[in-house]
């Protein structure tokens, strides 16, 4: 495959990350077909394969209802020069202007190229992109900042709450009750608001302190470029798999 030699090293989850070096262009081929090698000889029941890229977040805006998700992401893939397999898109949800907004996930040149543009043209409408501020690292199970659910050493398990009222039963996405943020409440402060929100008081976990030097999770970036930066990567290709088992 003409990778004479790879970068090994263990995440925050305890998966193992393969970088194939080099030039982003030459590496990132190369690392695409290691991944499709090991997928080739590894039993899936054992070990998951994926091939991650560095990613940033997007809020595309002033879409009209006749829009749906595939054909945002369809419209991100074009603009923004990247697989579709590679664009993420939730559900489009109206916003206080009354029109649809979508986050959006892809590769961070593409999010770079289409946050530079200002917009996005999907379907006839030409829609708002704004580049998102990067997400605290969160364990899904406690959701206190700063680890992941495999380092998780909390007594509490909150994985069933939602994120906007602090009760089990439902997500956020449905929910229509007051904001209760569950960490605030249990730790005694202010707690009218969404869990994570811009008045959510609560540090990062200890448990973050501890292990500060594996907090960053592999193939996501810790901060994406604002429009108008640069951003190089020359270790480029990744390949992650082994003991990333859920």
């Amino acid at each position: 495959m003409g990778a004479h030699s790879v970068t090994v090293r263990q995440t925050v989850t305890g998966a193992r990350l393969f970088e194939v070096a080099g030039a982003a262009s030459g590496s990132a081929e190369k690392a695409d077909a290691l991944a499709a090698k090991m997928r080739e000889v590894l039993n899936p029941e054992d070990v998951r394969v994926s091939r991650p890229v560095k990613t940033a977040e997007v809020r595309i805006t002033g879409l009209d209802d006749s829009v749906t998700p595939e054909e945002v992401v369809a419209a991100v893939a074009r603009s923004g020069e990247c697989p579709p397999d590679r664009v993420r898109a939730g559900d489009i949800r109206t916003d206080a202007t009354g029109l649809g907004a979508v986050w959006v996930r892809c590769p961070v040149a593409s999010a770079k190229k289409i946050a530079l543009a200002g917009e996005v043209k999907v379907g006839w409408v030409a829609a708002r992109v704004k580049l998102l501020q990067p997400r605290a690292l969160r364990c899904f199970r406690c959701l206190e900042k700063g680890h992941v659910r495999a380092k998780c050493t909390s007594a509490a398990d909150r994985s069933g709450l939602c994120y906007r009222c602090g009760q089990p039963g439902h997500k956020a996405a449905q929910c229509s009750a007051a904001l209760n943020c569950c960490l605030c409440s249990a730790a005694g402060k202010p707690a009218g608001h969404r869990l994570g929100g811009g008045a959510c008081g609560m540090p990062t976990s200890t448990a973050k302190k501890a292990g500060k030097r594996s907090s960053k999770p592999a193939g996501v970036t810790s901060q994406p470029p604002q429009a108008g930066s640069s951003a190089t990567d020359s270790r480029s290709g990744t390949v992650a798999g082994g003991m990333d088992c859920q």
